[in-house]
């Protein structure tokens, strides 16, 4: 196989999005493209990766493979990678190759590939008829709020707002983003829903975006939150199990 990526930060920006939960995986190189569906350590996190072969600049397989890959490890070598230069990624004895390519000059990376079980995660079958799109940098902040009170947060919708609410011994915090904020892209709600998530999990999941990127999350009461966004082409997707509370 050779899998080449215009620009080799890029790549790293895609990988870290994977990283930022799971350490190691099992890609899938298929005829459409690269995926990829990891649970974390702790099994209350999923992350699902697609990255279609038109993101790739070249993209020639011989065969659909699964290759593992010890994700931290590739994330520190793209952390290599300058801009300018393409990132090549191939197979070789049983190593994953990564190259970088820059004008008459070449580095060239061989690390084992792992194994990890054939096992392939499958996405959670939950039906969302709620959803909120927000641009990330509003909620990263609001994030940055929270912590200062709780480890947890709570996600409301009600027909008009998105509300993240949190309370903790050391006080309350409450944003609400109105329909018609600036912030606060679209607002679907079929019924008003208040989950409450683990807050560094939240913060992982969206520590790789760019400034101005649009999270996209679908929510019900005590259900996992489905959160996503695109980066560089490829597209994240995130699961992530509720605490359940009883009031």
């Amino acid at each position: 196989m050779k899998l080449v990526v215009q620009d080799a930060p890029a790549l790293k920006s895609i990988i870290d999005a994977i990283v930022s939960l799971v350490e190691e995986g099992q890609f899938e190189v298929k005829n459409d493209g690269l995926h990829l569906k990891a649970m974390d350590p702790s099994q209350i996190s999923m992350v699902s990766f697609t990255m279609p072969k038109t993101a790739f600049l070249e993209y020639s397989i011989d065969e659909e493979a699964r290759l593992g890959i010890d994700i931290g490890q590739l994330s520190n070598i793209l952390g290599r990678g300058k801009k300018g230069e393409k990132a090549e990624l191939s197979v070789e004895e049983g190593r994953l190759v990564v190259k970088f390519l820059g004008e008459k000059h070449k580095r060239v990376f061989k690390v084992p590939l792992i194994e990890t079980g054939d096992k392939v995660q499958r996405e959670p079958k939950i039906e969302f008829k709620n959803s909120a799109k927000l641009k990330v940098d509003a909620f990263k902040e609001t994030l940055k709020d929270a912590k200062l009170i709780s480890s947890h947060v709570r996600l409301q919708l009600t027909p008009d707002t998105f509300i993240v609410d949190v309370k903790g011994e050391n006080g309350e915090v409450k944003a609400e983003f109105e329909k018609g904020s600036p912030d606060l892209v679209e607002l679907n709600t079929h019924s008003e829903v208040r989950t409450t998530f683990p807050l560094q999990y939240l913060e992982d999941m969206v520590k790789a975006t760019s400034a101005n990127s649009v999270v996209t999350m679908n929510l019900e009461t005590d259900r996992p939150l489905r959160l996503e966004y695109e980066i560089e082409g490829a597209k994240i997707v995130y699961y992530l199990a509720p605490r359940i509370e009883n009031e």
